[in-house]
């Protein structure tokens, strides 16, 4: 089952609001839809980039709050983690685990500054079992979670962990973070940024010592880092680049480079990688999305050899299609796309092609 999330904004007469759908993948087949919220409000139409999928259970964040639903699409509890202005969109998918839910309220666009705040959230309730305020730092990003500790990353602060059961402070890091930590084993890769600067650093996780220290291009903090096999994956300076788990050190890299000096000066026909958008590694290929440049923007799905850069086929998905900034979502038969402009692509095996072969898989 393809479960998709998507939203609208209120036009004339007719409400926006945000619906989660169903869809046998094999066919593209609706099976159910539920709606999340309506409302009137023009510029507060986001679902948030944020389904979780465990087992039985999908977990997504709308105005209302957090919703848990089941996969045949009954809401079973909201949990309320908004602040009185309009949340973030990018950065608010929940740590789910059997026992426990972790989210945030995350910044939010109010002229009075509020305490952001992580929630502990009892899964089969929706109640709060502990929250924990930080009133010191703001600009929370995207939570990372595993062995029972839940990592919170702030901009204007650093990285704090936090056991993952009881909310209790186990240790802060302090740093110009730029984005989500990445957790690999005793590893967490965390983007950082002091002005101009982009780099990548690998700490222990259990001391916070430094393993190594890489720059980096320009980097979104939107989007996240990728590990499979030893390599890092990631988007940088508009191209996919491969890094060496253990030192940082660059293997390969896809796409075009753009000047520092001018960050909008794209050359026609060269692939070029949406800063905001993570890789996804599926067996021996990368699947990323990214754009050509001719007459305008044509937006592409690209596959490209994991360990080589080397490019294995790509899929066009029309000109001026908002679908860059995505995520593609992989299985063994079909690759899904979703676009900003509420098309949803699923590419089959023979999307991508060079000389008559199909590449997909």
């Amino acid at each position: 089952m393809l479960y998709f999330a998507y939203s609208q904004a209120s036009r004339g007469d007719k409400r926006g609001g945000a619906w989660i759908e169903a869809f046998d993948a094999a066919t593209g087949d609706s099976r159910w839809t539920t709606e999340l919220f309506r409302t009137d409000e023009r510029h507060y139409l986001y679902h948030s980039d944020s389904t979780v999928v465990d087992e039985d259970r999908l977990f997504l964040q709308t105005k209302p709050g957090l919703t848990m639903l089941t996969t045949d699409g009954e809401i079973r509890w909201t949990f309320d983690n908004l602040y009185r202005g309009q949340q973030k969109p990018d950065v608010v998918t929940p740590v789910v685990t059997d026992d426990i839910v972790v989210t945030g309220t995350y910044d939010t666009l109010v002229e009075d500054r509020q305490e952001e705040i992580v929630f502990g959230i009892d899964p089969a309730t929706g109640n709060e079992r502990w929250n924990v305020p930080f009133s010191e730092w703001d600009g929370m990003w995207q939570l990372a979670g595993t062995d029972n500790v839940v990592y919170v990353a702030f901009d204007s602060g650093g990285l704090v962990a936090l056991d993952m059961a009881t909310g209790v402070e186990r240790w802060r890091w302090k740093g110009p973070l730029n984005g989500t930590p990445t957790v690999v084993d005793d590893l967490l890769l965390v983007p950082l940024r002091r002005g101009n600067e982009h780099t990548l650093v690998a700490i222990d996780r259990r001391d916070r010592s430094l393993r190594w220290r890489q720059s980096i291009g320009v980097h979104w903090a939107e989007a996240e880092f990728t590990v499979a096999d030893g390599l890092i994956y990631h988007v940088a300076n508009y191209g996919l680049e491969a890094r060496r788990l253990e030192t940082g050190e660059r293997v390969w890299r896809f796409g075009g480079d753009v000047d520092d000096k001018d960050q909008r000066r794209f050359s026609p026909d060269k692939p070029y990688m949406g800063l905001d958008s993570t890789p996804v590694v599926s067996g021996d290929a990368v699947y990323a999305l990214g754009w050509i440049q001719r007459d305008t923007t044509y937006v592409h799905l690209f596959v490209v050899d994991a360990a080589t850069g080397e490019e294995l086929g790509r899929a066009e998905m029309g000109h001026n299609e908002q679908a860059r900034t995505g995520t593609p979502a992989v299985t063994s038969d079909l690759v899904f796309v979703g676009s900003n402009n509420g098309n949803l692509y699923a590419f089959g095996e023979c999307s991508f092609e060079i000389a008559g072969r199909c590449l997909f898989g």
